[in-house]
């Protein structure tokens, strides 16, 4: 690595840590999570769930890249934005974080989660979702805050979208077990 694409990754590193989830922090949690601590959640979560048929490591890929962008545009709420706008938004942002670490392969990534056109982009796709619930979860638990029932209602409909049926039964036994 060239020492500007060292510097542009310290800075990008330092910008998903910084930045607190717009939901979050909408809702006044305190101490709200990160992007780079959904972002290893999200990991985490599809190293434990991943099934056997799909590729793990691309999994992990696609957890670990998916809310890049939002360190140049920004967290943004659901319905904030325009679908549009937010996309061209995230798809520009992404193109930079591409630049900066003159790494291009990044951009075919974040557009196969974004099209969620492979088994493992949708499963990482329906993951994010779901992860929200268990962070809801953990939040519930630490305050007197109603979280988990709202975003679990987010995630079902992604769940029911799961074309693979064996991981679409788990998935939705764990949001069940969750609220």
């Amino acid at each position: 690595m060239e020492k500007k694409q060292v510097q542009n990754l310290v800075d990008l590193l330092g910008r998903m840590k910084s930045l607190k989830r717009a939901g979050w922090v909408k809702r006044q949690v305190k101490n709200p999570e990160s992007d780079a601590d959904h972002s290893f959640s999200l990991a985490f979560l599809a190293m434990l769930l991943a099934p056997d048929n799909l590729d793990l490591l691309k999994c992990l890929k696609l957890a670990l890249i998916h809310d890049l962008p939002e360190a140049f545009c920004g967290d943004f709420i659901p319905g904030e934005l325009e679908p549009k706008e937010k996309a061209l938004l995230e798809r520009s942002a992404m193109q930079k974080v591409c630049d900066d670490l003159k790494m291009p392969e990044l951009m075919e990534l974040f557009s196969e989660y974004e099209q969620h056109t492979t088994p493992e982009a949708e499963f990482v796709w329906t993951l994010d979702r779901l992860d929200n619930v268990f962070t809801a979860k953990f939040y519930e638990s630490k305050s007197a805050q109603k979280l988990t029932e709202e975003f679990a209602a987010s995630a079902l409909p992604r769940i029911g979208g799961i074309s693979d049926k064996a991981l679409k039964k788990n998935l939705q036994k764990i949001l069940k077990d969750l609220y």
